[in-house]
C-alpha cells in the first residue's frame, strides 16, 4: 500500500470517527477524542481543557485561530462554538490545507456553522484584507495566535488581528512558558509585555515543562 492510501485510510478513519460523535459531547470528551485522532493538537491535556471550557462558555458567534498545525484546536473550536458561528482558520503551510485533510476540515462544522480555511501569511496586508472582507460588519469573539512564535510574528499578529475582536472578546495565545533556545519560541517575551494591559487567565500544567501553556487576554 502506498504512502498516500495509507494516510487516506487514515483520515477517512476519522471523518467517520467525528460522524459518530455525540452531538451533545462535553468539553472534556471532545478535548479526548481530539488527542486520540490523527488531527491531535500540540498541547498538554489539561491546559487544552482550560481552553476548550473557556470557549465553550463564550459560545463565540465569531472565531478565529492562526496556526491551523493538525487540526485538534479546530476541531475543538468548530464544536463549542455557537451553532451559527462563522469560523475561520488560516496558516501559511498549503500541505495542512489541501487534499483528504481539508476535507476533514469541513467536517469539523455542525448545524449552520460556517468554516473559512485559508492559506497566507498572516502577516501580509491581502491576507488580513481578505479576512475582514469575510467578516464584513461582524468582529471576532475569539481569536486564537498559535502561528509564528518569535517575538515579533506573535506581535505582529496580535498588532494585525486583535482590533478585529469585539469588546469582551477574548484573545489566546499559544506557549506562553520560557522554552529553551533552540526552540526559537519567544512568545513568553511578547505575553509578559501584554498581559499587564488587559484582565489576563493563564493555565500552566508545570512551569518548567518548557513549552506550550494556554494565556488569555479579555480584550
Amino acid at each position: 500500500m502506498t504512502y498516500v492510501a495509507e494516510r487516506f485510510i487514515i483520515w477517512a478513519k476519522c471523518f467517520f470517527a467525528i460522524r459518530s460523535l455525540p452531538p451533545q459531547s462535553s468539553p472534556s470528551e471532545l478535548v479526548d477524542f481530539s488527542m486520540s485522532q490523527p488531527l491531535a493538537p500540540l498541547q498538554i491535556r489539561s491546559e487544552l481543557l482550560f481552553w476548550a471550557t473557556e470557549i465553550a462558555g463564550l459560545r463565540p458567534r465569531n472565531a478565529m485561530e492562526i496556526g491551523t498545525c493538525n487540526g485538534g484546536t479546530l476541531f475543538l473550536l468548530c464544536r463549542l462554538a455557537h451553532s451559527h458561528a462563522r469560523i475561520i482558520s488560516l496558516d501559511n503551510d498549503r500541505g495542512r490545507l489541501g487534499g483528504a485533510r481539508k476535507s476533514i476540515y469541513y467536517s469539523f462544522v455542525r448545524d449552520h456553522q460556517r468554516l473559512h480555511v485559508i492559506h497566507g501569511d498572516s502577516h501580509n496586508i491581502r491576507t488580513h484584507s481578505r479576512i475582514a472582507r469575510k467578516l464584513g460588519l461582524e468582529r471576532l469573539d475569539f481569536l486564537f495566535i498559535d502561528g509564528d512564535h518569535s517575538y515579533e510574528g506573535v506581535k505582529r499578529d496580535f498588532e494585525m488581528y486583535s482590533p478585529l475582536v469585539n469588546p469582551g472578546g477574548v484573545v489566546a495565545f499559544h506557549d506562553i512558558v520560557e522554552h529553551p533556545p533552540e526552540a526559537q519560541c519567544h512568545v513568553k517575551e511578547f505575553w509578559d509585555e501584554i498581559k499587564p494591559r488587559y484582565r489576563y487567565k493563564e493555565f500552566i500544567e508545570d512551569p518548567v515543562q518548557n513549552w506550550a501553556d494556554i494565556g488569555l487576554l479579555y480584550v
